[in-house]
């Protein structure tokens, strides 16, 4: 456990010290603060446009740090050989795969906590609190960001930034669709499209369940039992991915 915890913290502090993760935050503030801008010019319910535009930017930049982060987590290793002085220790593969990856989530909680409280100060000068589903839409937020990391880090155990990115960016849209693939897969007149259409939904991952946007924008109620579902299919799916990408991590031929 003890070893674990130093490869997370390890790279946290590495994954924190690059300049591009930097620029990337520089952009999600500054559409948080513009969001201020666009309230004043805002007919209507200015709160919730705030609330939109601020969630909107928390989500989308979280994903994109977790793409830009995950991509390169195996590979930067290989590429600069320290991959091999790791793995000389008494660290197996698997723990080296999962290590980096907690590593990587904690940077990620870092950051979307950075992001919120920015988000709770500026409406605090605005307005008031935000609603209490605003905290909770971050938790399923985290949910997700840990599963979109985890398929990037099994793309990162065998193919480069570059192609790991695709894979990722194609697994990120396609999961944000899923219900639409669905609906179309329910509609086609062919049956090979219903069928490539159902095994697109069912292989890859449902990020919709872990959105409640709508709710937090609109300050409405969210069940209980849709928020334990959601945390719970995200637990199950994060910890298969990660497996996997242990498992094919082991078995790589490193030379």
């Amino acid at each position: 456990m003890n070893r674990i915890w130093a490869l997370a913290v390890n790279t946290s502090r590495e994954a924190i010290r690059d300049r591009v993760l930097y620029s990337i935050l520089f952009f999600a503030v500054g559409v948080l603060v513009l969001s201020l801008a666009v309230r004043e010019i805002t007919i209507g319910d200015q709160a919730t446009v705030v609330r939109s535009v601020a969630q909107g930017s928390i989500d989308l930049f979280g994903s994109i740090i977790a793409m830009f982060l995950g991509v390169s987590l195996v590979y930067k290793e290989i590429d600069r050989k320290t991959v091999y002085t790791i793995l000389s220790k008494p660290i197996p593969r698997w723990m080296f795969v999962l290590g980096k990856y907690l590593g990587l989530v904690l940077t990620l909680a870092i950051e979307v906590a950075l992001l919120v409280a920015l988000y709770t100060v500026l409406m605090l000068l605005q307005q008031s609190m935000p609603p209490g589903v605003v905290y909770l839409s971050m938790v399923t937020l985290m949910a997700e960001l840990m599963l979109l990391t985890a398929w990037a880090t099994l793309f990162s155990t065998f193919s480069t930034p570059t192609t790991a990115a695709a894979f990722t960016l194609a697994v990120f849209v396609i999961g944000h669709l899923a219900d639409d693939i669905w609906l179309f897969g329910n509609q086609a007149q062919s049956e090979a499209m219903q069928t490539a259409a159902r095994v697109l939904y069912w292989a890859l991952p449902n990020f919709e369940l872990f959105s409640l946007r709508v709710e937090a924008v609109h300050n409405r109620p969210v069940p209980w039992s849709r928020m334990w579902g959601a945390l719970a299919y995200g637990a199950a799916y994060t910890t298969a991915v990660l497996s996997l990408a242990m498992a094919v991590f082991s078995r790589r031929d490193l030379k």
